[in-house]
């Protein structure tokens, strides 16, 4: 009886054992070659389209945009015997590159270094026009006299980029990404004019560029969801 069990045990796992060998292991899902892309965050909205070269990197080519404007006026007191004072500012603010971007996976998984250069479009805008009198050191200037004073800060064109971005959008038909990184912008350029009695004041841009220097990083930092086509 002994005999008969062992040999049937035997029997069994050699079957199991060819079933084990002529069975085909299940094939790993091949990686979408192309994947569009649409994220914001500090650097507006990207909209962004990723092309699967080989299994560990990804090319990248990259928008992002975003604009905001502002003009209004602002009271502030000058004393009992003297009206409110007006000042109207004009403030316009342009955040904007494109670029191309190469994505490296070391471990073929979700993480990912990121390095590419972009054009950059970013520059700052500011208009100050008085509206009233103006006191100062007990004189009292009118709008014509007080004068107006405009501002500019730009960037340089060319800015390399290094970053981290986790989640691979070639793996699977939906993804949720994540970019973490900074721009090498430079520091940026100031220039300043005025009228008026203000005119003194634009002598003060190379000063406020000096202050200004350290900033030469812009810090990126990227929400979105991919969408594989191909």
């Amino acid at each position: 009886m002994k005999k008969t069990i062992l040999l049937f045990l035997l029997c069994s796992g050699s079957i199991f054992a060819q079933d084990a060998e002529t069975k085909p292991s299940k094939p790993s899902p091949t990686p979408k070659k192309i994947a569009i892309i649409l994220k914001i965050g500090t650097t507006g909205i990207s909209p962004e389209v990723s092309y699967h070269f080989k299994p560990k990197i990804n090319f990248r080519g990259v928008v992002s945009f975003y604009s905001y404007h502002r003009n209004d006026i602002v009271s502030f007191d000058q004393g009992d015997d003297v009206e409110k004072g007006k000042v109207q500012y004009d403030a316009k603010l342009k955040v904007g590159n494109v670029g191309a971007l190469v994505d490296y996976y070391p471990f073929k998984k979700f993480l990912a270094i990121n390095a590419g250069v972009f054009y950059n479009l970013t520059a700052v805008d500011v208009g100050i026009v008085p509206k009233s009198n103006i006191k100062f050191n007990d004189r009292i200037f009118t709008p014509e006299e007080t004068g107006t004073l405009g501002l500019k800060m730009k960037y340089n064109k060319v800015a390399p980029y290094l970053g981290l971005s986790f989640g691979n959008p070639h793996n699977g038909k939906v993804k949720f990404l994540f970019d973490l990184g900074v721009l090498y912008s430079g520091s940026p350029k100031i220039e300043m004019q005025g009228t008026g009695s203000i005119e003194p004041t634009a002598a003060q841009a190379p000063q406020l560029e000096a202050n200004l220097k350290p900033v030469y990083l812009y810090p990126v930092m990227k929400f979105g969801l991919s969408y594989a086509i191909k």
